[in-house]
């Protein structure tokens, strides 16, 4: 050993850390990682490997094991049932004090009578949302290739015939045996469970190797006994640590089965490695679609599709660019009698037909200029009065006298492009008798009334996420928002998750859309949005796959919360890749802003001068609760974050010095 090695040395094991400073010990304990050591290369040196179901190898897609019966309760509407049910485990428990385990028969002897018919209903659910953890699979499945011998061990007051089913189910099969604390009432939180295990194998304990995620029943009991064990952290505790804003949203909303099932499902984008040989953005991107794009994109489109069975709707329309995922969820699950189409129907083109502005200057006064500019711009060139007449125009009533002075012209020109529309709504070949228009947010339902001038409004309801206007404007507008404001801090994250991988729209030629040239900002958007939308999608193929037609109860109640607290709630990792995201708000597509501007503006600056002359120290403050420090008003110093109930302090930015909890 070096002198180095005997002045500083560093040791671990799987609770603590140890360092050695001039002979002095420090320790700490950590959690343990299963990633210190290499799972595939320890299956080898064992004949037998044990596994653990819940959590290790099936997932409940919910943040706890309990609030499947708080799902029971909602489902059917029985008040009491979740309080219920937890207490019937415990009165059983305490009542047969003498036993290891309780089976299911037992804890449903001590629970209300009215509660009693649940029994096979809560298998059901078992049974139902069980789901495989794809990591704990490959292993599974790398262990039967080896030709080793699989058993699984289980503390559960399930029946024995059920865990088989369910097993099975998931494509558990070719395991030598499986034994369950509700069949030997012997469990592994006492060890006694592996004690049987060992006798039952007749075989040196050394030559076992089992795997769970609770720390005590799985990790260190089997040790005791002399078998290796492996513990593998639960993916909820992985997510909700890793996730500030999943854990602040579940602490202010207890016992909400939609937050639950939402994050429960999230979990899952622990075990998301979409492509591993893909670059960490593009995976980043997924994460993102389907930690937060996902739930919002299920919850909208569940919603349509109640709405659409309820008003008899046979065609329903998505209106690009914001009904690009929507329609690829949608398709997923809509009836078989639905037809779906992607249209193209931007404002720009309602206004060119119509020339019709009295709605924008009424209530949307700044776009007006925006928008009547825009029209302006694309008829110059189509007329040649137009062409050389046509002024500067720096107001929106300038440029709104210039067009009624000239209204015959801009008539004709209106015109040729309703012809021009027609001939691409007639190319789609929407026939139904009742039509759906859906889009996210609308102020003035554009698309809706563009769509109408060649279908029938009679014919056509728009189905929006909120829309400001009432529903009995001549016009049949549903929305799955309630409340007629805006709800959400960054509506513009709403239209992110939701957009397409397309350019800006400038008009339809020859029935296909003909596209503003994308500046770097549409480019980066372009580039990144295919792999949001697919964490999306995955979002929700793992929600149907768990719960098929059951209700989930993620409302937009949950939905604005959970995108609040991602925009209220701003980390640096996030911070690396959204930065380089930019939201266009304007009809011209020129006026670009941070898709989380809150992170990204300064709320306040302060300057501190030496001698009352030179600017000495530069404090600034941003909306996200950071404060940064400039030396001189340019060396950066020191920054501060908040969040929660720590605050941090970062040398020159970047070293993490202090933490004040």
């Amino acid at each position: 050993m070096s002198i180095i090695d005997k002045i500083f040395n560093y040791s671990e094991d799987y609770r603590y850390k140890t360092w050695k400073i001039f002979g002095i010990k420090f320790s700490v304990v950590k959690k343990y990682n299963s990633k210190k050591i290499n799972i595939y290369e320890e299956i080898k040196k064992h004949e037998i490997i044990s596994f653990d179901i819940f959590d290790t190898l099936l997932i409940r897609p919910y943040v706890k094991p309990t609030d499947l019966f708080l799902h029971i309760e909602k489902l059917y509407k029985i008040k009491g049932f979740h309080k219920n049910r937890i207490l019937a485990e415990k009165s059983a428990r305490g009542k047969y004090i003498d036993k290891e385990e309780v089976t299911l028969n037992q804890i449903y002897e001590e629970i209300d009578e009215k509660y009693k018919p649940f029994k096979e209903i809560e298998i059901e659910l078992e049974e139902r949302i069980l789901t495989i953890h794809k990591e704990n699979k490959e292993i599974y499945d790398y262990v039967l290739s080896l030709g080793k011998k699989i058993i699984i061990a289980s503390d559960m007051y399930l029946p024995k015939n059920v865990i088989e089913k369910i097993l099975i189910k998931n494509n558990y099969t070719n395991y030598y045996k499986l034994y369950l604390s509700s069949d030997l009432m012997l469990t592994k939180a006492s060890g006694n469970l592996y004690k049987y295990i060992i006798e039952d194998l007749k075989v040196e304990p050394s030559s076992i190797m089992h795997i769970g995620d609770n720390f005590h029943s799985d990790f260190n009991n089997p040790k005791l006994y002399g078998i290796d064990s492996v513990y593998i952290e639960k993916i909820i505790d992985t997510f909700l640590e890793n996730n500030i804003r999943a854990k602040k949203l579940l602490n202010e909303n207890k016992n909400n089965i939609g937050i639950s099932i939402m994050l429960g499902i999230s979990a899952f984008s622990c075990l998301n490695n979409f492509n591993k040989n893909e670059n960490k953005e593009n995976n980043y991107w997924r994460n993102f679609g389907f930690v937060y794009g996902g739930p919002a994109v299920f919850s909208y489109m569940n919603w349509l599709k109640k709405q659409i069975i309820k008003d008899n709707i046979n065609e329903v329309l998505f209106v690009a660019r914001d009904g690009y995922s929507l329609k690829k969820v949608f398709d997923l699950i809509k009836p078989e009698s639905v037809k779906t189409h992607y249209i193209y129907a931007p404002r720009i083109i309602y206004y060119l037909i119509t020339l019709d502005f009295d709605m924008h200057f009424k209530y949307y006064p700044i776009e007006s200029f925006e928008l009547i500019k825009s029209v302006i711009e694309y008829y110059k060139d189509k007329d040649e009065y137009l062409q050389k007449n046509t002024p500067k125009i720096t107001s929106a009533t300038q440029g709104y006298k210039f067009i009624l002075s000239n209204i015959e012209i801009y008539k004709k020109l209106a015109k040729l492009e309703y012809q021009n529309y027609r001939e691409y709504i007639n190319s789609i070949d929407i026939n139904g008798s009742k039509i759906a228009i859906v889009d996210t947010c609308s102020f003035f339902i554009s698309s809706q009334r563009l769509v109408s001038l060649f279908l029938g409004k009679e014919n056509i309801i728009g189905y929006y996420w909120y829309s400001l206007l009432k529903e009995n404007q001549n016009y049949r507008i549903k929305s799955f928002q309630k409340i007629k404001k805006h709800l959400f801090i960054e509506w513009n994250l709403m239209e992110f998750f939701m957009t397409s991988p397309e350019p800006p729209i400038k008009n339809i030629v020859d029935s296909k859309p003909l596209y503003h040239i994308p500046n770097k900002y549409e480019e980066k958007r372009m580039d990144i949005y295919p792999y949001v939308s697919d964490g999306i999608v995955e979002f929700f193929k793992i929600a149907k796959n768990c719960f098929r037609e059951l209700e989930l109860f993620i409302n937009y109640k949950e939905i604005v919360k959970w995108i609040n607290m991602l925009a209220c709630i701003p980390r640096e990792y996030d911070k690396k890749y959204i930065k380089n995201i930019k939201h266009n708000w304007s009809v011209a597509n020129n006026k670009y802003i941070p898709l989380i501007q809150r992170w990204f503006i300064k709320e306040s600056g302060k300057k501190y001068y030496l001698f009352s002359f030179i600017p000495f120290l530069r404090k600034e403050k941003f909306t996200g609760g950071e404060i940064k420090y400039y030396l001189f008003s340019f060396i950066p110093i020191m920054k501060i974050k908040t969040i929660e109930n720590k605050r941090k302090y970062y040398l020159f930015m970047i070293f993490n010095i202090l933490t004040i909890k």
